[in-house]
């Protein structure tokens, strides 16, 4: 790899600027060389049964990089993974960022209309897909499948498929002496991440290695990560929680990380567990669920010392002999707010983060006094620590950065000690089994069934900063539609962290003077008496 031969002194780096890395060493391929020849038999990486070392994820790296270079990858391509958690999408993800090309990891979950918007918004220069996934690749239009130049299967696709669609993922890999990886440079797109942010259909987010690392670095310091932790997560890669937060700091410390391939409430305790793991990942709305479960045999029997990224909560670190650690970020910026560990304020999401000015506001963006709540807006202090903008779509780009500070969208409000505590979302974002769910993506996909004239979504609470999903719709004259059926018919258009709880059937919805319907009305209002309730 062309990642400069300073590679290799990073072992004389003492453990706190591995924490705060300078930006020219904010890149994979330096430290898949640096693990490569001084952690070259330890374990990196476990998926299931099957554990991989530093030195064979190097080489498994660089033979792909190989092979996607062949393929037509080259500095600023973009590659789409629709992958679940497994080892073909870390090889992937590193493989393109040797060749200084971007992944674009895309929602398992995700099929047809969903699905096509974000494959034709990246117009990407191929694809690597889950066998298990392939049915949803036919849920694409035509013109969208024709438009990626290739499509490589991981696994064992059907023989037709083998030779007369897709190529083999396993074929990519190809063996050699010479070196694919183009020189570090931090300025470079490492990833771009669809996120449905407020409201609208979702953003891609272009993340240069600057920020991916910022995300890893700041991790180690909220956490206290060593070389010697095993971190376990059960959540999703294509999030940056198990990729950038779990394997990239992994990669950088010499890390031990184990990712399953889905959550389990009844199974979380008794995986960590199984692996040793010291430290945890969770989403806020699945802490509720692993404390509903009844005591058990590994509610201590582990060696997890902490968890991340939950409320602090005294009666779970009671329960389960953990300390909870809770920590401000976003896709856009990665850190905001956190505590370097061990400390903490029992109910703050954390101080400013040392890269970022920060400041609350109101609606005219000025700024608001200690105590009173106000939206985050913040601005890094040094070069692309932030995202480089939403791809294709610069109108929204300048909106996030008005007046020059980037808006979360996000309230809080702030101490005289410099502490913040979250309050709200601002818009209408709904927050929805860990995932940032867009209004106008279900309302699209529900104004598509024949019965529907017209409806809105919008979130309902439901505690632990968890939002159900609520769809009020009127129907097209002489139309019958039950609620139950409409749901059926969702249940089968979208993943489903998008399925509504909550839907009713109305004659006409309020409105404003300009026409644009009152959400914050109907919100007020809440639940009518003839609602209809899937969790019942």
């Amino acid at each position: 790899m062309n990642t400069t031969d300073s590679a290799h002194d990073l072992s004389a780096l003492p453990p706190q600027t591995l924490r705060d890395l300078p930006l020219p060493l904010r890149n994979i391929g330096i430290f898949l060389r640096h693990r490569a020849h001084v952690d070259g038999e330890r374990p990196y990486l476990t998926f299931g049964d099957h554990t991989i070392t530093f030195a064979e994820t190097e080489r498994r790296v660089t033979e792909l990089a190989r092979g996607l270079s062949q393929r037509g990858i080259v500095e600023g391509s973009r590659v789409l993974l629709l992958l679940p958690n497994g080892l073909a999408f870390v090889l992937a993800w590193y493989a393109c960022s040797l060749l200084g090309a971007a992944i674009v990891p895309l929602n398992p979950q995700l099929k047809g209309a969903l699905l096509e918007a974000q494959v034709d918004d990246a117009q990407a220069q191929g694809m690597i897909v889950q066998d298990s996934l392939l049915p949803a690749l036919n849920t694409l239009n035509e013109a969208t499948k024709r438009a990626l130049p290739w499509v490589a299967v991981a696994g064992h696709a059907p023989n037709h498929d083998r030779t007369q669609l897709y190529d083999l993922f396993e074929d990519l890999f190809v063996p050699g002496a010479d070196d694919p990886a183009l020189p570090p440079d931090y300025r470079r797109i490492q990833m771009i991440s669809y996120t449905s942010g407020t409201t609208g259909p979702a953003k891609g987010v272009m993340l240069p290695d600057a920020l991916t690392f910022t995300s890893a670095c700041t991790f180690m310091r909220l956490s206290g990560m060593t070389r010697d932790d095993i971190l376990y997560s059960p959540l999703p890669l294509f999030h940056g929680l198990s990729s950038r937060m779990c394997a990239l700091p992994a990669l950088v410390l010499g890390a031990h990380a184990v990712i399953d391939e889905r959550f389990s409430a009844s199974r979380y305790w008794e995986r960590a567990a199984h692996c040793n793991a010291t430290l945890g990942y969770v989403v806020h709305a699945i802490v509720p669920q692993i404390k509903a479960q009844p005591p058990g045999a590994f509610d201590r029997a582990h060696r997890v010392r902490a968890i991340f990224n939950a409320a602090h909560d005294v009666e779970f670190e009671a329960r389960f002999g953990v300390r909870t650690l809770e920590a401000f970020a976003m896709t856009e910026t990665s850190y905001l707010l956190y505590f370097p560990y061990p400390e903490r304020v029992l109910g703050s999401t954390g101080r400013a983060h040392e890269d970022w000015e920060l400041a609350l506001v109101d609606d005219h963006d000025m700024p608001v006094p200690d105590g009173e709540p106000g939206e985050l807006v913040g601005r890094p202090r040094k070069p692309y620590l932030a995202m480089q903008g939403y791809f294709n779509q610069p109108q929204a780009t300048l909106e996030a950065w008005r007046n020059l500070w980037f808006h979360t969208g996000d309230l809080l409000r702030r101490d005289a000690a410099g502490n913040y505590f979250y309050i709200d979302r601002k818009k209408d974002r709904i927050r929805r089994r860990g995932e940032n769910v867009s209004s106008s993506d279900i309302e699209r996909s529900a104004a598509a069934h024949p019965a529907i004239a017209e409806c809105v979504v919008l979130a309902h609470a439901a505690g632990a900063g968890e939002d159900d999903i609520r769809l009020i719709a009127v129907l097209k004259a002489g139309c019958m539609l039950a609620p139950a059926e409409l749901h059926a018919w969702l249940k089968a258009q979208l993943p489903k962290f998008m399925w509504p709880r909550y839907i009713e059937i109305v004659d006409t919805l309020p409105r404003t003077g300009t026409n644009k319907v009152e959400k914050n009305k109907l919100a007020q209002q809440g639940l009518s008496a003839n609602v209809w309730d899937a969790g019942a």
